[in-house]
């Protein structure tokens, strides 16, 4: 079929979604009932807050403010702004509140719970700025509403009298300081002058900073040339220790990479390997003496001389290149201890001329410093001692409090237990029954689904091996699963009529050595079974039934080094005739596309009732794909806990464009509940 698969969950159907909320319309009610009433308990426990608010102007002028003509760089109107909001936040202000404000007597029993401090008073103050003007919003909190009024318009008043209280002591004593300090600083910077004269005449210095930069250029230089040096000549001396360790033992020399990497030598390696595989395939027809062996053999001789005389003339190249190497970095260590020696002098030199320069630059700046201030003091003689806070609306009693807002918080509450429990619904509807669009994609591109195996826990030390045997409920569930799957071949028109059931993979790990097991297993009790291990690359039914890996098998077979009788074996456990897998050939494919191959396998649907025949997983080897020319069709597993949705979708749909023919498509490891099966029966069927 043309086109990716979309699952039909994918899709919005709105008569569906509120066929779903319908039923579900008492856990949803219940869901929003309980969030709704959790949001209403939580806004009772609320207490009232109240907010009261006064309105003041903050002169602009820099002459009105005494604190401010004395901050360096205060002079715009937000800085103003900025300072007055500093002070009114400010732990003496807020103390000098506390102690002033008297609080009137219908306040005395709430005052009583009130923890009543500085502290507390700055948590409940909040000042904004008026935007685009000189107007500040001092606003207090609290949960009493009289109370919050009384303290705003204490704070503005308060305030008042607090700016011309820290600002007379300053102005009586700056203009006495600042005239001492200018002299000191005038002092201080005629001897600071002299200095820096004296050292330049004494030194014959013009411009140290370069002399510095051109001693630091040339050492960075040295540097990066010694490092790169030093990271060959550690490369070499690598290579010679493991040449040293290799002790003229020629292969062991060619797993040195620097040796392997060489252009010939890897060419005389590909040469050899090319030659030896020759040789391997002519001793499957000839003898050692024949003469077609003997030619092979002395031309690989011939190559492992020539070779050896290239690994030699290699490694005496690299010893000659460590040795001029270790030669240039003793020279560049000299150069970098002369130019280090230099550097130093320059630096100590540069030091001692930077410290009498900035001793003269701060002097400066402090001497210009002052000299501004002492004009500043001489103006504040002239100011008066009028406040610059304005009162423009003084506070009420708030009539409603700011927050909580019991009744958005009731229907925020509200919504979300709504929200809460649609999104449950619909989580616990499609996560329940995740499995089933696995099946869907698959009769999508026309791939019949044989069965559905429940996860199960694997027993065996090496969680790699087939699950052979197991107890308890789960597998017994498995068992019965396997058993639905083999009625359901059986009454298949065309699956009933196939003898050889080819069981394969998308990708490795994926459960089909233990399905191919229990599959021999369950038709054994109605037919003749016997079961191949095809999968010539990973094979593991042998070593599942507890025999040798090396026993045997299928390559002996192919290969004519054995019988047929000697190749299988029959197992009680499973009550079927095993042929293994053999020994582990080079080139599986190979033997897989022998017609030895495809005869044995109509010998045999001559011979037995039914053929379980595991191959290697599709995707990952071509194998598969070979054994089902010789068959009527692929069966293929899929672990629907390690395979995504998406990742399932793509490969099914490779596998159709492929043209690749699937009998049937067996879902393992699904996540079933216990009380979904009766005992011993199938899964329930909605």
């Amino acid at each position: 079929m043309n086109g990716a698969f979309k699952p039909a969950e994918d899709e919005i159907d709105l008569a569906d979604l509120l066929s779903l909320f319908w039923i579900k319309k008492w856990f949803i009610l219940v869901v929003t009932g309980i969030v709704f009433a959790i949001g209403l308990s939580i806004v009772d426990r609320m207490p009232n807050i109240y907010k009261a608010t006064t309105t003041v102007m903050v002169k602009g002028s820099k002459a009105n403010n005494p604190l401010q003509s004395l901050v360096p760089g205060m002079g715009s109107a937000n800085d103003d702004l900025d300072t007055t909001i500093k002070l009114l936040k400010s732990s003496q202000f807020a103390q000098t509140i506390v102690d002033s404000l008297s609080i009137p007597a219908t306040l005395n029993q709430y005052a009583s719970d009130f923890t009543w401090s500085g502290d507390d008073l700055l948590t409940h103050l909040s000042i904004n700025i008026v935007s685009k003007t000189n107007l500040l919003e001092i606003s207090f909190e609290s949960q009493d509403a009289k109370f919050s009024a009384v303290v705003a318009n204490q704070i503005a008043q308060a305030f008042m009298q607090y700016q011309t209280d820290l600002m007379q002591p300053h102005s009586n004593k700056s203009d006495d300081w600042i005239n001492s300090k200018i002299q000191g600083v005038k002092d201080s910077l005629e001897v600071e002058e002299a200095k820096l004269m004296a050292f330049r005449q004494s030194q014959n210095v013009v411009d140290i900073a370069s002399n510095v930069t051109i001693a630091k250029q040339e050492i960075s230089l040295l540097y990066r040339e010694l490092r790169e040096l030093n990271l060959q000549f550690d490369l070499l001396k690598r290579f010679s220790q493991k040449v040293s360790l290799a002790n003229n033992d020629l292969n062991a020399l060619l797993v040195i990479n620097e040796i392997t990497n060489a252009p010939i030598i890897r060419e005389l390696v590909q040469q050899k390997a090319s030659q030896q595989a020759q040789l391997s395939q002519i001793k499957l027809r000839y003898l050692d003496k024949h003469p077609t062996f003997k030619s092979m053999a002395l031309k690989i001789a011939d190559t492992e001389q020539q070779l050896e005389k290239e690994v030699e003339a290699f490694i005496v190249a690299m010893t000659k290149n460590k040795q001029e190497v270790e030669l240039q970095i003793s020279e560049l260590e000299l150069k970098q201890q002369n130019a280090n020696d230099l550097l130093e002098s320059a630096i100590i030199q540069e030091q001692e001329f930077k410290k009498i320069q900035r001793s003269v630059d701060a002097n400066i700046k402090l001497l210009e410093s002052l000299s501004a201030k002492q004009k500043e003091t001489e103006l504040l003689k002239d100011i008066t001692d009028s406040s610059d806070i304005i009162v423009v609306d003084p506070a009420i009693t708030p009539i409603s409090p700011i927050r909580p807002k019991k009744a958005l918080i009731a229907a925020v509450s509200c919504v979300m237990g709504f929200i809460l429990s649609i999104v449950l619904v619909i989580l616990l509807h499609f996560f329940a029954d995740a499995h089933r669009r696995y099946r869907q994609i698959a009769h999508h591109y026309g791939y019949k689904v044989l069965g559905e195996l429940p996860r199960i826990r694997n027993k065996n030390k090496d969680k790699s091996q087939p699950i052979l045997l197991g107890s308890g409920k789960q597998f017994e569930i498995y068992q019965e699963s396997i058993r639905s799957i083999r009625t359901k071949v059986m009454l298949d028109k065309e699956l009933g009529d196939q003898k050889i059931i080819a069981v394969t993979s998308l990708t490795p790990n994926e459960g089909k050595s233990s399905t191919c097991l229990q599959m021999a297993k369950s038709f054994s009790e109605l037919e003749r079974v016997i079961i191949i291990d095809a999968d010539l690359r990973d094979p593991s039914i042998a070593v599942a039934l507890g025999e040798s890996r090396h026993r045997p098998g299928l390559t002996n077979f192919l290969a004519q080094t054995h019988t047929f009788e000697e190749c299988i074996f029959h197992d009680e456990q499973i009550n079927a005739d095993v042929l293994p897998s053999g020994l582990r050939p080079m080139n599986p494919l190979l033997f897989l596309s022998m017609q030895r191959f495809e005869s044995m396998l109509n010998v045999l649907q001559k011979k037995y009732d039914r053929i379980i025949l595991e191959c290697p997983p599709i995707l990952s080897v071509s194998d598969a794909l070979m054994v089902s020319k010789h068959v009527s069709g692929l069966t293929l597993v899929v672990d629907v806990q390690k395979t995504s949705l998406a990742k399932f979708n793509h490969d099914i749909e490779l596998l159709s464009h492929a043209e690749t023919t699937i009998s049937g498509v067996i879902l393992n490891r699904i996540k079933y509940d216990n009380q979904n099966y009766y005992y011993g029966s199938t899964k329930k069927r909605t």
